[in-house]
């Protein structure tokens, strides 16, 4: 049981005071494509969005709520926080049994008036006759918060934003579409097109700009069916939009489940990091470099085995689990987050663990590796069995977010630890679940999902 902490009641949406001091706003995280910051109120502190698929609204089990955790000046810590669901905030439609609104997120400003707006899907969504089709919502920033909301197309992928075109203005990419900005909050996109050749099932998908032409490039791990292996492949951002390209350094980045997007070895140019979660022995890292002439031809993979990677690789450790891409102890070199669920902790099966991966100019190695679990001293809670921890990862500016949506019997709680030149440390850590924020409890499995953004 993670240890309780008392937190204000929610009456709406979370307003934020402005800061006072006349320090500039956070700068996005260098590197970082799993989580550079989003404001969803503007006050210039980085605000996180948590998924709870599984959450019960007005009794219909599985439909799912999103938990947004507005920053203050001590972080992210549960304090100032809202609840978004289908049934409340003007959320079109109604939440219903299995319809898992939270799944994924994605922040962007897609209306580009300077608050961080917010993609929610709910793959369970029914639309008339046609069932689990889903449905992308999305909520929009302003000073208040996340506090009104529209609908736009169907799809049961994860999404990511970036200028695909180059024309200046935020688009948003499905799985089988792109719609292009800029977006009006009651006319939609400026348009839409077709993702040309895409495979029929998306698996994981990473934004940012590969090429340094200044245009957002996409990196897809997909399948064409549910039978077969998901590969990594590159569709180049042009004037003319997303055009679909090669394979990324197959076959080391076949089963690909989680992708991110950072400059690990610092010579200016972005590389691909991919988690095989399900790959090897316990599961695996993959780096693969960036180069002028694009993505090198093959990856560097660790595993627990790897030299200095803390743990031993195991089955279903799930090494590589929602793999996050960012300079977490401040040396320019952007370093790798990775949770590691199935990992078990003493005897307590599938307590879970994360591990932070150091960066550097000879690119990615276990030296200087950190690892934490709930047993690790200063970390809230105790490692228990089926928690999950390290579920879900993500990085805002001095901060690490983790997740074990299995914690309490599949209730899900998040934790945020401090980072540093030193990286991560459990000193001033807190946590909270769905209990201290005043939200539905039961297999809520909160932290299930943490919000994207591109690099």
């Amino acid at each position: 049981m993670i240890a309780a902490m008392a937190l204000a009641a929610i009456t709406g949406p979370a307003f934020a005071a402005p800061r006072t001091d006349g320090t500039a706003p956070d700068a996005p995280v260098s590197g970082n494509t799993a989580s550079a910051r989003a404001d969803f109120d503007g006050d210039g502190y980085a605000d996180v969005a948590i998924g709870a698929p599984g959450g019960t609204v007005n009794g219909k089990a599985g439909a799912g709520y999103v938990a947004v955790d507005y920053g203050m000046a001590e972080g992210p810590n549960g304090v100032k926080r809202q609840l978004v669901s289908q049934n409340r905030y003007g959320v079109p439609g109604t939440a219903e049994t299995d319809d898992r609104f939270g799944s994924t997120l994605t922040a962007a400003d897609l209306d580009a008036d300077g608050f961080t707006d917010l993609v929610v899907s709910s793959p369970g969504e029914d639309i008339g006759d046609a069932q689990n089709v889903g449905r992308y919502t999305i909520l929009w920033g302003s000073v208040g918060g996340l506090a009104t909301a529209t609908t736009t197309v169907q799809g049961t992928s994860p999404t990511r934003a970036g200028d695909f075109d180059g024309d200046g203005h935020i688009d948003l990419v499905t799985g089988d579409r792109v719609l292009h900005g800029p977006f009006d909050r009651t006319a939609g996109p400026a348009r839409s097109s077709a993702l040309a050749d895409a495979d029929a099932r998306i698996y994981a998908m990473a934004a940012g700009d590969l090429d340094g032409d200044g245009i957002t490039d996409l990196v897809v791990s997909s399948s064409p069916s549910t039978t077969a292996a998901p590969r990594l492949r590159l569709f180049t951002g042009t004037h003319s939009g997303l055009v679909a390209g090669p394979g990324i350094a197959s076959p080391d980045t076949a089963s690909v489940d989680s992708v991110g997007l950072g400059d690990i070895d610092g010579d200016g140019r972005q590389d691909v990091v991919f988690g095989r979660s399900t790959s090897g022995a316990g599961g695996l890292v993959g780096v693969v470099r960036g180069t002028p002439d694009g993505p090198a031809p093959r990856a560097t993979l660790l595993g627990q085995d790897s030299p200095d990677v803390p743990g031993t690789g195991e089955s279903g450790d799930g090494f590589g689990s929602d793999v996050s891409v960012a300079d977490v102890d401040q040396d320019g070199y952007a370093d790798v987050v990775t949770g590691v669920p199935g990992e078990d902790v003493g005897t307590t099966k599938d307590a879970g663990m994360f591990v932070v991966l150091k960066g550097g100019r000879a690119g990615l190695t276990g030296a200087g590796a950190q690892a934490f679990t709930q047993n690790t001293a200063g970390v809230p809670g105790a490692a228990e069995e089926n928690d999950r921890f390290g579920g879900a990862t993500a990085v805002v500016p001095g901060y690490v977010v983790v997740s074990a949506p299995g914690e309490n019997s599949g209730s899900g709680s998040v934790w945020v630890l401090p980072t540093g030149t030193s990286g991560v440390t459990a000193d001033g850590s807190v946590s909270f679940g769905p209990g201290t924020l005043a939200a539905p409890t039961t297999g809520a499995q909160l932290g299930s999902a943490l919000h994207r953004t591109s690099g």
